[in-house]
C-alpha cells in the first residue's frame, strides 16, 4: 500500500486526473494532518483545510523516493506550512498590506510557494474568504485548458530574466482586448507569434505555457484579489 501511494505521487506529478484522484483520495488524511497541527476540528469550510491542501500538493510536486514514503513527508510538509500560518497569523493580528511581488516568484527556492503565500496573506487579514472563491473560481476555468491552480506551485518563472520574458508575453495577449477573445475562445496560446512580437524564446514560451495562460485568465477576468499579485504583467497606464 505504501509503495503503492508512492509510485501514485511520482505518477500525479505531471498527470492532472491522478493528482485530483490523489488529493480527493487522501482528503480525510489532509483534514486529520490539519487538526492535529491545530489542535481543533478542521473542515473543508476552513482557511487551515485550504493550506494543508496545497502544501499537499506542493509535496507531490517535489516527492522523490530519496525523502522516504510519500505520506510522511507530505504530512511533514502540511505540518510546516500550517506552523508557519499560525506564525504569521499572530505576527500579523492588524491589516497587511497586499505584497504584489508575491505570485512573481521571487526567492528561488523558497520553501512556500507563491500560491500559499497568497493563502496566508489573505487569510491573517479578516473572515473574508473573497480570494478562497476566487481560487475555486479560477480553478474551474483552468480546467478546460488542462491544468488546475495547483499545478502553479511548481511553474511560476524564477529567473529575472524569465519572469521578464513572460511579463512580455503576457503583456502582448491582454493587447488589444481582440487578441485576448480569440485565446479564450480557441484555447490556443499563439507561442510563435507572441515570440515574433516579443523577442522571448520558444523554450520559456512553452515552458512556462500553464503559467501564461493562467495569468492571462485571471487578468482578463474578474479577479481582483489576485489580480494584485500580477501588477507587473500589466503595461503602465493599463490598470
Amino acid at each position: 500500500m505504501v509503495e503503492s501511494l508512492n509510485s501514485l505521487a511520482l505518477s500525479a506529478k505531471n498527470d492532472e486526473a491522478a493528482r485530483e484522484k490523489l488529493i480527493k483520495s487522501n482528503s480525510q488524511t489532509i483534514l486529520r494532518s490539519a487538526s492535529s497541527v491545530a489542535k481543533r476540528y478542521i473542515t473543508e469550510n476552513d482557511d487551515e483545510w485550504s493550506i494543508a491542501m496545497y502544501a499537499f500538493s506542493r509535496a507531490i510536486d517535489v516527492y522523490s523516493p530519496e525523502r522516504g514514503d510519500f505520506l510522511p513527508f507530505a504530512q511533514m510538509l502540511i505540518h510546516r506550512s500550517l506552523i508557519d500560518y499560525f506564525r504569521a497569523e499572530a505576527r500579523h493580528a492588524q491589516e497587511v498590506p497586499v505584497d504584489p511581488e508575491v505570485m512573481e516568484g521571487n526567492g528561488e527556492e523558497a520553501e512556500t510557494d507563491a500560491v500559499y503565500l497568497a493563502v496566508v496573506e489573505q487569510s491573517t487579514q479578516s473572515d473574508d474568504h473573497s480570494l478562497r472563491d476566487e481560487i475555486l473560481e479560477a480553478n474551474e476555468l483552468f480546467s478546460s485548458f488542462g491544468f488546475s491552480f495547483y499545478d502553479l506551485t511548481a511553474c511560476s518563472p524564477k529567473q529575472e530574466k524569465t519572469r521578464r520574458e513572460c511579463i512580455l508575453a503576457v503583456r502582448y495577449m491582454l493587447k488589444p482586448k481582440e487578441r485576448t477573445e480569440d485565446f479564450k475562445r480557441t484555447g490556443r496560446l499563439p507561442i510563435r507569434e507572441i515570440r515574433k512580437a516579443t523577442g522571448a524564446s520558444v523554450k520559456t514560451l512553452d515552458r512556462y505555457r500553464k503559467y501564461l495562460v493562467a495569468v492571462i485568465i485571471l487578468l482578463s477576468g474578474d479577479f481582483p484579489h489576485l489580480a494584485e499579485y500580477l501588477k507587473p504583467f500589466r503595461e503602465e497606464g493599463n490598470r
